[in-house]
């Protein structure tokens, strides 16, 4: 065999087959997406869901071409994010349910939850629907289980009102959240006094309550409501350069711009 020919049949045998699937990036390349989703994390919990793709760029250290290499816009990174958000939010309904006394359940369900909300703004947006409704439905369907079966032992305990349903703690949050930037230097944190005032709320009382408790399917439209004027909204704010640059590389109509 002459010396080009074993050298051909020697790469026939050496040569590694064609890899199917995704190919692997390379050690450079993974590492950015890795500093983007990490910085991801840092900037929404700090600055909520108006950061832009190119604030999450600027913070990870990367160019931001190529930061739009890997994501499209900002809400392929939210996604995770979010849904991390959103666990351990559930997480906070289920350990609060499995505590033996129901009223120290539903006391650290509140001041547990306001924690959460007042280190990662993103979740504030989340629970006021600043951001969209699709993350705070699935944040109802996370949290309303657990808070059911807590609300079921407390009124059998006797320490909350029959009239408390699960679906009144998203409003009690929303507005409990309100508080958790308004604390003071050497001063008792705010919300203190507040989750104080809605626990004494709950405990039965002579007075039945006003109203009743929001049905699901009514936090549901409201949600679908909200979001869809924050989309409009969202549409015609493209005057912003720095917000707009995300806007012409990534959104189409049928999602949320990234502005």
């Amino acid at each position: 065999m002459d010396v080009p020919a074993a050298r051909a049949a020697d790469a026939e045998v050496t040569e590694p087959k064609e890899v199917t699937g995704p190919r692997r990036l390379r050690a450079d390349a993974a590492r950015n997406r890795q500093r983007l989703i990490d910085a991801a994390a840092e900037v929404f919990a700090a600055r909520g869901m108006d950061a832009t793709l190119d604030d999450i760029a600027h913070h990870a250290g990367v160019n931001v071409a190529t930061a739009y290499r890997h994501f499209a816009n900002k809400h392929e990174l939210a996604r995770e994010f979010l849904r991390q958000c959103i666990e351990r939010s559930a997480a906070v309904a289920e350990e609060a349910a499995a505590d033996p006394d129901p009223w120290a359940g539903l006391t650290s369900f509140l001041e547990r939850s306001l924690d959460l909300i007042a280190s990662n703004h993103a979740l504030f947006d989340v629970l006021t629907r600043a951001y969209d409704g699709e993350h705070f439905v699935e944040m109802l369907d996370r949290t309303d289980p657990p808070l059911k079966r807590l609300l079921a032992r407390a009124k059998a305990a006797g320490v909350v009102r029959p009239e408390i349903e699960a679906t009144d703690f998203a409003p009690i949050l929303e507005m409990l959240s309100s508080l958790t930037g308004s604390d003071i230097s050497g001063q008792p944190y705010l919300p203190h006094r507040y989750i104080g005032l809605v626990l004494a709320g709950l405990r039965p009382g002579a007075e039945p309550l006003t109203g009743e408790p929001p049905a699901r399917e009514r936090l549901r439209q409201a949600v679908a409501s909200k979001a869809d004027l924050l989309r409009r909204q969202r549409r015609g704010c493209g005057t912003d350069n720095a917000r707009g640059a995300d806007n012409a590389r990534g959104a189409d109509n049928a999602r949320l711009i990234d502005c």
